[in-house]
């Protein structure tokens, strides 16, 4: 009887499993946020650059960018430069350029698999381009690795304090266009208006 009594307690417990089993949904875990998802920024424009070594593209976030040098060229003002700082890791193609500058020097670098090339910097809004600069013949002229403790509430979440290892690189270029996606679709909009509207 005590036998009989396991058994069956045994044959329910496990039907029951089998039945919760077959009616729960598969739970996957969520991907965390990436890249300026992680972060909150005014109005929610954020940068980002995309870099052309030749045959080469690499898209990454950045959490800083300022133009430190004029944006005129062609005998107009000097050439652009302008530093872009994100934290590290994540970019291997443009660390092969920086490891170029630093095996060939900034002078003696010529020619290489990652010199002369593209970046162009948008600036997103709902992922939508607010102002695009587009940016050519462009080398790395500085680059640095930085803990940052001074501003933690712009690397960190949750209201806790903590560090942030940065990747701050300094670029200068020969030639620069800047785009101004939100003036064009104002245009286009008004070309396509009919006289009646």
């Amino acid at each position: 009887m005590k036998k009989t009594s396991i058994i069956a307690v045994l044959a329910i417990a496990s039907i029951g499993l089998i039945v919760s089993l077959s009616q729960t949904d598969s739970i996957q875990a969520a991907d965390a946020p990436k890249g300026n998802n992680v972060y909150l920024f005014a109005e929610g424009i954020s940068p980002t650059a995309t870099f052309t070594f030749g045959d080469k593209t690499e898209v990454a976030d950045f959490q800083l960018i300022s133009q430190t040098q004029g944006f005129g060229n062609n005998g107009r003002g000097t050439s652009p430069e302008f530093t872009l700082t994100k934290i590290a890791g994540g970019t291997p193609y443009l660390y092969a350029a920086v490891d170029e500058v630093q095996a060939n020097g900034l002078d003696g670098r010529q020619t290489g698999d990652y010199f002369d090339f593209k970046v162009r910097v948008d600036l997103l809004q709902a992922g939508e381009p607010v102002r695009v600069l587009q940016y050519d013949r462009c080398n790395i002229v500085n680059y640095k690795v930085d803990t940052r403790t001074d501003n933690e509430e712009g690397y960190t979440t949750g209201g806790k304090t903590g560090f942030a290892v940065t990747d701050t690189f300094t670029i200068g270029c020969g030639g620069y266009h800047a785009e101004n996606p939100l003036l064009d679709a104002m245009i286009k909009e008004e070309q396509n208006r009919k006289p009646y509207e």
